[in-house]
């Protein structure tokens, strides 16, 4: 059996290596700007629906006042104000510049993942919260007489279809952010190898 010496083996992956790397990079750094692109629309997205919100609840407190106005004004505040924090926080490293090598662009997508997976919790905590001031707040509302049936009915089919839609888009996120660290892992396992 002729099996190739030790110094064939180095040549031969000397020959193909910077190649693979060169692809595997160029892929990376594809997929990170991809990723990159993508997040920052949403991040965008939520400042201008968090402003929305913000105004819309001042809006309605300047039409109705009344104390149940008011408070849930402030609940309107007070919740879009934390999760406008966290969205701040939690994307932090979105804005940074962008001329980095092959491993800084894969710790920073490798990052930008683990942001998805804490707004991916960070979504599914606030959307039980919501739902557990809206359902009660609006029941209450129906049971006495503040708010019609109908009215009540299509609060919470608009609800039932708001959660079904993040949680659709949570899942998404997830499963992409957990195949993109795959992918991550196995890249930096190939540079290794």
């Amino acid at each position: 059996m002729n099996t190739p010496s030790e110094l064939e083996i180095w040549r031969a992956a000397w020959k193909t290596s910077p190649a693979e790397r060169s692809i595997k990079s160029l892929d990376l750094h594809l997929e990170y700007r991809r990723q990159e692109r993508r997040l920052r629309i949403r991040y965008i997205f939520n400042a201008v629906f968090a402003v929305l919100l913000i105004c819309l609840a001042a809006v309605d407190l300047h039409s109705h006042h009344r104390l149940e106005v008011l408070i849930w004004a402030l609940v309107v505040w007070i919740t879009t104000l934390g999760a406008t924090a966290f969205n701040i926080w939690n994307w932090r490293t979105l804005w940074k510049a962008a001329d980095k090598s092959v491993l800084d662009y894969a710790s920073t997508f490798e990052k930008q993942c683990l942001a998805s997976l804490r707004a991916v919790w960070f979504t599914y905590s606030f959307l039980a919260v919501q739902l557990a001031i809206a359902v009660p707040w609006l029941t209450l509302d129906f049971w006495r007489h503040e708010l019609a049936a109908v009215p009540y009915m299509l609060s919470m089919g608009f609800l039932a279809v708001l959660s079904i839609a993040f949680i659709v888009s949570c899942r998404r996120m997830r499963s992409r952010a957990l195949l993109d660290l795959k992918q991550i892992e196995e890249f930096r396992r190939d540079l290794e190898a």
